[in-house]
């Protein structure tokens, strides 16, 4: 979709944020209510308040978009609902979705308010986007692993608006194919808790159990700087570029949106790059995806967190006080760490004494010699010092957005008329309409001076205290007359109120309200079907197929599509009385979808018994073949089916079988079986799917520009963490996609009334 402007998108997690963002350029913020949103442990904001923040937004000409990108269950949907349509009323922009049944629903009961589909979709393709297109969304955020000809690519073939994220935190997994921190600790990042396990350290073993890396960062990525894509992006047709940082503090949002909203108006200086790294990066500039896959050097091996810019090395230690040349500006209250052998120490400033051991207590410039204190704990001479936050450029930031600063105003076309035996009147042109404004005073005749233009000027130029400014577009004045300055005041001061006013809307959505419960009733019908004997089926899901092995005493197989393609006469020849059910997986890529386009025809033709799909790649191909050929049609667990209205959906688009999200309860499972066909997973599962090739990365310190020696092809790895808990490394080499796989808890279905079980789905490692 080709775009003149492009829209710069900012988050807000509090008031403060959401203010730093208006004030320093946005054109639109990001925001979530306290539940249902991807980021639960920001502050977020109640509905009153939710409320403000869209008059205060569209005053200064700027949208707003609810986040309510987390996956719902049952109980939850009607609520959701009730938040939208609240929100809706007042003025809402757009909403932010993940839960497809969800975003459904809010477009047969809004069909006017526009739907996003959020990152968490896990949105990387072509197909993806257009499938979207056609069920009513209006823009897609993009998977964040894409690069800059993948976004074109897309961007050239879609009449959707695409979003793609420009500047922040990278998961190192594809969003919304982690569910690392669900199995570790039961905190779902499909439901806005993630504790971000992949910040953890992790060794790596081969299939000997020798450690390879010991205890190390591998898993976290630096963050997103696309500072330099920006022009790019923009002139490839993407609508919006978007921050990330619902849970980062005011100043970053500040920082980070004006550093930006400079970079779109081509306005980069010198401080820009360093003002970014100052105000948030995890061990340095990485450009993510956009020039393709990094390596090694897209990892943070230092730490996990912020780490700030390189300050020095310390050189001695004296009391509480150490010694370092600075590698960059330091004043007081900024703050700081010392990474000293095994531990960090995190400091702010409390003191700064010259090259003479003397108190200064102000501003050192880089190149000089100086002592910092506070720092009470050993430290080992040599260690490194990174300055983590900086206290001037807090203050500065902090001044753009506090106080009811108004950095952004927009311009009102205003006319006014100060006519002989008439009241004044004004004319306020605003968003297509015309405000009429009088006040009740009669000019009366100039003795001396007459009033003139510029008066009228003056009076209407303090603005100072408000979002706008007056663009006058005719000022009607009769010859000798008078207006105190008072009056005219008093008429800027209507004006402005009728301004203000005229921002707070109010749709009337009682009609809609009383359909929701009726839509919910008619969303769903009761599947009364049970398949026989389906949950004595031994079904077995191959992550790899050893044609060594002999599967024939299962009743039913899922096997990789290019697996199969690849053993193809093996498997016909092998499992006559075998189901055979294909695996098109979660994430598919150039290589490996030319390879399936290739041989599609050909595999159906040997009337295999199931497809497995992973996403909504392929699946308007899957359904034209489901026409012609007699197979059943599963739903993957990575398609996130957590409730019955999306499960009942999928069913109406074309699915026969539903396996539930893996962050569904087994009595939300239960009660999804009563609508649709469901599939148990069980043993293992993939808990992180990644571009990121561990191997690659941590055994060849692999470049960009080097071949790989396909160490996944020769041995079998896993990952350890420091809970014991052990993640196997399944690598598909066709793509270069990484599969962590980990083992999870059985289910005793005899405890359970689960009615339409078509399968209890085991992995083989």
């Amino acid at each position: 979709m080709n775009n003149n402007k492009i829209e710069l998108l900012s988050p807000a997690g509090s008031i403060e944020s959401f203010k730093a963002a208006c004030q320093n350029g946005a054109d639109a913020v990001y925001m979530g209510v306290d539940k249902y949103n991807a980021r639960a442990m920001a502050v977020n904001f109640g509905i009153n308040e939710y409320i403000e923040c869209i008059e205060y937004a569209h005053i200064r000409g700027i949208k707003v978009y609810l986040t309510l990108n987390t996956l719902m269950y049952d109980d939850e949907i009607k609520e959701a609902l009730d938040i939208v349509l609240k929100l809706y009323s007042k003025g809402l922009d757009a909403v932010i979705i993940q839960d497809i049944g969800l975003g459904m629903l809010i477009h047969k009961l809004i069909p006017k308010l526009p739907l996003h589909a959020s990152t968490q979709m896990s949105v990387y393709s072509l197909d993806q986007v257009k499938y979207l297109e056609g069920i009513g969304f209006k823009r897609v955020v993009l998977a964040r692993e894409l690069s800059v000809d993948e976004i074109e690519y897309i961007c050239k073939n879609t009449n959707l608006e695409i979003e793609v994220f420009i500047h922040g935190a990278l998961c190192v997994s594809v969003s919304g194919q982690c569910l690392l921190s669900s199995t570790i600790g039961n905190r779902s990042a499909n439901r806005g808790r993630c504790a971000q396990p992949c910040r953890m350290k992790y060794s790596l073993y081969n299939s000997k159990g020798k450690e390879l890396i010991s205890n190390s960062y591998i898993l976290s990525k630096k963050d997103i700087f696309g500072l330099e894509y920006v022009n790019k992006l923009k002139e490839i047709g993407v609508t919006s570029l978007k921050i990330e940082g619902r849970n980062k503090n005011p100043e970053y949002v500040a920082g980070v949106t004006k550093n930006y909203r400079n970079a779109i108006n081509n306005n980069i200086n010198s401080n820009t790059k360093q003002e970014l790294m100052q105000l948030f990066n995890r061990g340095g500039i990485s450009i993510g995806y956009f020039d393709g896959v990094k390596y090694k050097n897209s990892i943070s091996l230092l730490s996990p967190k912020n780490t700030g810019i390189f300050l020095g090395k310390v050189i001695d230690k004296k009391g509480v006080y150490v010694k370092l040349k600075l590698e960059e500006d330091i004043d007081m209250h900024d703050g700081f760490e010392i990474y000293s052998e095994d531990k960090v120490i995190s400091n702010i400033v409390t003191c700064i004494k010259n090259d003479k051991y003397v108190n200064v207590n102000s501003n050192m410039k880089k190149g000089e010699y100086v002592w910092i204190g506070d720092v009470k704990k050993s430290v080992k001479i040599g260690s490194n010092i990174y300055k983590t936050s900086s206290d001037k450029l807090n203050k500065k930031y902090r001044l753009t957005y506090s106080n009811n600063v108004e950095n952004i105003k927009n311009k009102v076309e205003v006319e006014i008329n100060i006519l002989k035996d008439k009241k004044i009147f004004a004319k306020v042109f605003l968003n297509n309409i015309c405000i009429n404004i009088d006040i009740d005073y009669i000019p009366q005749l100039a003795n001396n001076k007459e009033l003139d233009k510029e008066a009228v000027i003056s009076a209407f130029s303090k603005t100072q205290d408000i979002p706008f400014i007056f663009d006058f577009k005719k000022i009607n004045i009769d010859n000798k007359l008078f207006v105190p300055v008072s009056i005219l005041n008093e008429l800027r001061r209507k004006i402005v109120y009728e301004i203000l006013k005229s921002y707070k809307i109010n749709i009337n959505v009682s009609n809609e309200e009383k359909s929701v419960e009726k839509l919910l009733n008619e969303e769903v019908v009761q599947n009364n079907i049970k398949i026989k004997d389906s949950n004595k089926v031994n079904a077995k899901f191959l992550y790899k197929y050893d044609n060594k092995v002999n599967y024939a005493k299962v009743d039913r197989l899922y096997i990789d599509i290019c697996d199969y393609i690849k053993y193809r006469e093996d498997i016909l020849e092998k499992y006559k009385n075998v189901q055979i059910y294909i695996v098109i997986p979660n994430v598919v890529l150039s290589n490996k979808r030319k390879i399936i386009l290739d041989n599609i025809d050909e595999i159906f033709k040997d009337n295999i018994s199931g497809v497995l799909l992973g996403s909504f790649e392929f699946f308007k191909l899957v359904l034209e073949k489901k026409k012609q050929y007699n197979f059943v049609l599963v739903a993957d667990y990575t398609l996130n089916i957590s409730n019955i209205y999306s499960a009942t959906f999928l069913v109406k688009e074309g699915f026969d079988v539903i396996t539930p999200s893996y962050d569904m309860s087994i009595t939300d499972i239960e009660n999804m079986s009563r609508y649709v066909n469901v599939e148990i997973v069980e043993d293992y599962i993939t808990v992180m799917t990644s571009r990121y090739c561990i191997l690659g990365s941590m055994l060849e310190d692999r470049k960009e520009n080097k071949n790989c020696s396909m160490p996944c092809l020769k041995d079998r790895f896993y990952l350890k963490d420091d809970y014991g808990y052990k993640y196997y490394i399944i690598n598909d080499s066709i793509d270069c996609i990484v599969r962590l796989v980990k083992q999870i808890r059985n289910i005793n279905l005899d405890s359970y009334n689960i009615r339409n079980i078509t399968s209890i789905r085991k992995s083989i490692m």
